[in-house]
């Protein structure tokens, strides 16, 4: 049971560019390291609704200004999601037609991973937790432009205003190829981090249920929750705030109950923001399963037919004397949204994982692609990874990682255990070993 989810981002955004400076339209004066005068303008990370490229397809992108006096073709020249790994894609020459950005104008590099599609169709895609982005000249070596950019939430992008200039704004009305002076940036409030305490509900337990609650606008009005055992005869109260954070006790119940709820925030601009319709179950006992090991930068490590690619992956171990079907279960990049996808039911055949064994996830943002692709991508520069229950509170396990290497996993040694190990050899599927 769903209700509409429209979280809108509270974003750390840290830039790390080369040493410039202003000209007088308030446009970065040519770098030192490079003479083409190009920047990445814009992007957007997380794109469900916002804006389709020439297939219909509604894939991440990033713009390059050129606020130069005169046009370039960027043919030749390398893109990629790491500073570290500048040459990861070499957009194609021989197509000038659509890889010249005229004096003062605009370009659209479609971060899909599908690079037969055409000529700015990369080899990577941008993650939602935060990379980088970055444009090198020809010969791999000098850059043209860099950022950093930190977590993201959907169909929100980020972009330079005015065009060119260091100043970085959210536009909830992002204007890919086009001057970001358009872009409407009037938000709605963000729900995130809910939570239920205790985290293990007995019988009689006074359930409360947390939530942080903030509106970029500075105008949140009200924040309400409804709840009880079934929603078309429930009940509303106000949470109580403290600060950016909010709670209500929702009262103590019987063994084997469950507990519908949903938080709805409203700000004085009449924007409404309604959370998933979770649950607390009385007396649920979560299973014995693990985040066993994870590339978050897949070149070799593991092959998947379906797509033919290379896509990041999340192994889950399966600890207990029964077999477990997480159809219904929920996997996220942001410990702050557990519910950012929810594993797809009715297929236990290919979800279900046996005693003692394994289970992988594809993070390759291709839920098409069949029941284990899921809508996440990991980042290489490090983020967040939970798997969380179908009442949608109940974490069942998380990890926060760093920095990670091309084709090296991280993993528990042994399997289900606290310790963690890199190994030069994953095993996906199979159990972790040296």
């Amino acid at each position: 049971m769903k209700f509409y989810k429209y979280l809108i981002p509270v974003i750390v955004f840290v830039f790390m560019l080369a040493s410039c400076d202003i000209n007088d339209s308030g446009v970065e004066k040519e770098k030192q390291k490079s003479d083409y005068k190009l920047v990445i303008n814009e992007f957007l990370a997380s794109n469900d609704a916002c804006c389709t490229d020439e297939n219909g397809e509604y894939d991440d992108w990033f713009e390059i200004y050129n606020y130069g006096d005169k046009a370039v073709d960027i043919g030749g020249m390398y893109v990629s999601d790491s500073k570290s790994e500048y040459t990861k894609y070499q957009i194609p020459t021989g197509h000038a037609d659509v890889t010249t950005i005229p004096a003062k104008g605009f370009l659209v590099v479609w971060c899909d991973g599908q690079t037969e599609q055409g000529p700015l169709h990369t080899n990577f895609k941008l993650s939602s937790g935060g990379e980088d982005i970055t444009l090198v000249e020809s010969n791999g070596v000098v850059v043209i432009d860099e950022i950093t950019f930190g977590p993201q939430d959907t169909d929100i992008s980020e972009g330079r205003d005015p065009d060119g200039s260091n100043n970085w704004k959210k536009f909830t009305t992002p204007t890919p190829g086009k001057s970001n002076s358009g872009g409407a940036s009037s938000f709605p409030p963000k729900i995130s981090d809910i939570s239920i305490t205790p985290s293990t509900v007995n019988p009689g337990d006074d359930i409360t249920v947390s939530a942080k609650v903030t509106d970029e606008d500075g105008d949140l009005d009200n924040v309400k929750i409804t709840y009880g055992k079934d929603l078309s005869s429930a009940q509303t109260k106000a949470m109580t705030a403290n600060g950016d954070d909010y709670s209500a006790s929702i009262g103590s119940y019987e063994d084997g109950t469950t507990v519908y709820f949903f938080i709805t925030a409203t700000d004085k601009a009449s924007h409404v923001t309604v959370s998933d319709t979770l649950s607390v179950e009385v007396g649920f006992v979560p299973p014995e399963l693990y985040i066993n090991e994870f590339v978050a930068s897949n070149d070799t490590s593991y092959y998947d037919p379906t797509t033919d690619d290379y896509p990041d992956w999340i192994e889950i171990y399966n600890a207990g004397t029964k077999a477990v079907d997480i159809g219904g279960y929920y996997i996220t990049d942001d410990l702050g949204d557990l519910t950012h996808w929810q594993i797809p039911t009715g297929k236990a055949d290919s979800t279900t994982i046996p005693a003692k064994g394994f289970l992988v996830l594809l993070a390759d943002k291709k839920p098409e692609a069949g029941v284990l692709h899921v809508n996440i991508k990991l980042s290489s520069g490090g983020e967040q990874i939970g798997l969380t229950a179908p009442n949608g509170t109940t974490v069942i396990d998380s990890l926060t990682f760093g920095k990670q290497t091309t084709d090296v996993s991280q993993g528990r040694l042994p399997d289900g255990s606290d310790n963690w190990e890199f190994f030069t050899n994953p095993t996906p599927g199979e159990s972790n070993h040296k």
